[in-house]
């Protein structure tokens, strides 16, 4: 279930290892990226040849964060970009470089043993906690770890490398975190409970050359609010920065998006990069090749956007993603065209889209057939999730019940077993502790207590399938949307607008 949480951002402000340039600078080196991005004819001394650089940023903020699923991204986006861009200079920072520090956490099923401990796990609600293990990363020659006074400096130094006619990719793969208060205080979650902003972010960001595509990928929750990199110092504008950035997010800035398994089952992961990273490399996880080409204009090589546009029509998952140019539609509209029209169908790129995707979601096509199967499934999955929901306090009402009576039973025949972490623990493991699980085991709720939690994990499986065909429909919606959004700016947009927009689109359509 997707449940909001809010922390305030930290002010990493004294971390930043260089300052931001002088108004000065900036101003002149906008002015010639302006002219550079605009085809103005500035003649200059000749360039050295372009690169490419990958900056592949993955973990969790601590052990139990930094999940298998993670680990397991990381090394399959390095050995894409190895593949596809065997030329572009890779740099990879993972979690802890410490070899003595496990920061990474796999899961597997526990068996549901007196073996394995599960039975007194259950009625202690740690049977999920149960099939943890935690061991060092396998990720090779990453650059150190992702604590931000370390990432801080290191991505100054490697933006500020960049050359003007060279090409940039920052991928994040690991967790976020929302400010309510300001989208530009969201925030990447790095290693020791560390963070980064976007404003921080953004401030990194200015030391790369104004006129090299400096592209984002961003798949963690509330990934959405790292759209503003491309704002000027990363505010709430409908104008772009000076600088030739754009992006892609997993999910808008305000809600989840598909968890971090710490499962090592690559088949059962359906996240934004899976999709992202299949279309770059034409295959899906397993190695067998997609089943639809994700080369959409059929000119032999996969753009980001059209990696994007793969993750928004393939993607089974309860993410809803999106890209620069398409935030720069919505934060352009006009107050006044907002109501104006929300019902078309324009026929441009995102009205193709929708129909696709309608009609592979056994919908109708277009018009008012599709608007109103769109509100009854809609209000058929609601419904459904609302009995979920009903069903899942119920059960936890009777298992919080259950536990509290088979740990009473327990606690009364060995009061060691309430105060875990000491020696008397320690001894009752060691002598009792077969008395007590075959005790355990041998009572009529505990079974009980077997039957419910299973059906409440049941549900709670059931849940994500509902949220995501609730997704699904809301793709189409957006899509929609989006489709109306680009019919309208194309007649109202202002020349200045188009030029921006067209800068996005630009940035967004180069290859990895």
């Amino acid at each position: 279930m997707r449940r909001p949480r809010f922390l305030q951002s930290t002010d990493m402000s004294r971390l930043m290892s260089s300052p931001r340039r002088s108004a000065s600078s900036r101003l002149g080196a906008a002015l010639l990226a302006a002219l550079a991005l605009m085809g103005g004819g500035v003649s200059a001394a000749p360039q050295a040849a372009a690169r490419s650089h990958v900056w592949l940023v993955g973990g969790g903020p601590d052990p139990d964060g930094s999940q298998g699923q993670i680990e397991l991204n990381v090394l399959w986006v390095a050995d894409i970009v190895r593949s596809v861009a065997p030329a572009a200079s890779l740099k990879v920072y993972f979690a802890d470089a410490s070899p003595e520090v496990r920061d990474v956490r796999i899961w597997s099923r526990p068996a549901d043993s007196r073996e394995n401990l599960q039975p007194l796990a259950r009625i202690f609600g740690q049977q999920e906690f149960n099939g943890n293990q935690y061991r060092k990363h396998r990720v090779p020659d990453i650059v150190h770890g992702t604590r931000a006074d370390l990432l801080t400096p290191s991505l100054a130094r490697e933006f500020g490398a960049m050359g003007p006619q060279d090409r940039g990719l920052f991928v994040f793969n690991g967790h976020g975190l929302r400010d309510l208060s300001d989208r530009a205080g969201n925030t990447l979650r790095l290693w020791d409970d560390t963070r980064m902003s976007v404003r921080e972010l953004e401030r990194l960001a200015t030391n790369a050359p104004p006129s090299a595509p400096l592209r984002f990928v961003f798949t963690q929750c509330y990934s959405g609010g790292f759209m503003r990199l491309i704002r000027p110092d990363a505010r709430d504008l409908r104008t772009l920065a000076a600088y030739n950035r754009c992006g892609f997010a997993a999910e808008s800035a305000d809600r989840l998006s598909e968890g971090c398994s710490a499962s090592i089952e690559v088949g059962d992961y359906r996240d934004y990069t899976t999709y992202f990273f299949a279309a770059l490399s034409g295959r899906h996880r397993s190695g067998q090749p997609l089943e639809r080409s994700p080369d959409r204009d059929r000119d032999g090589q996969v753009t980001l956007h059209e990696a994007h546009v793969h993750a928004v029509i393939e993607g089974y998952n309860a993410d809803l993603p999106r890209s620069t140019s398409e935030t720069y539609l919505e934060r352009w509209q006009p107050a006044w065209l907002r109501y104006l029209d929300t019902t078309s169908e324009p026929d441009n790129e995102y009205g193709r889209l929708a129909t696709e995707l309608a009609l592979r979601l056994k919908l109708p096509a277009r018009g008012t057939m599709l608007q109103r199967a769109l509100g009854t499934r809609h209000e058929q999955l609601n419904r459904r999730l609302q009995a979920i929901d009903e069903q899942s306090r119920q059960l936890e009402g009777e298992i919080s019940r259950l536990q509290g009576d088979l740990k009473r039973g327990l606690v009364q025949r060995w009061p060691e077993a309430a105060h875990a972490h000491t020696a008397a623990y320690v001894r009752f493991l060691a002598t009792e502790l077969g008395a007590a699980q075959a005790y355990v085991t041998a009572r009529p709720d505990y079974a009980q207590l077997v039957e419910r939690q299973d059906r409440h994990a049941a549900l709670e499986l059931e849940r994500v399938a509902v949220d995501r065909d609730l997704t699904q429909l809301d793709k189409v919606l957006r899509l929609r949307q989006l489709s109306r959004l680009l019919d309208q700016f194309e007649r109202f947009a202002t020349p200045s607008a188009r030029r921006e927009y067209q800068r996005l689109i630009r940035c967004e359509r180069t290859p990895l």
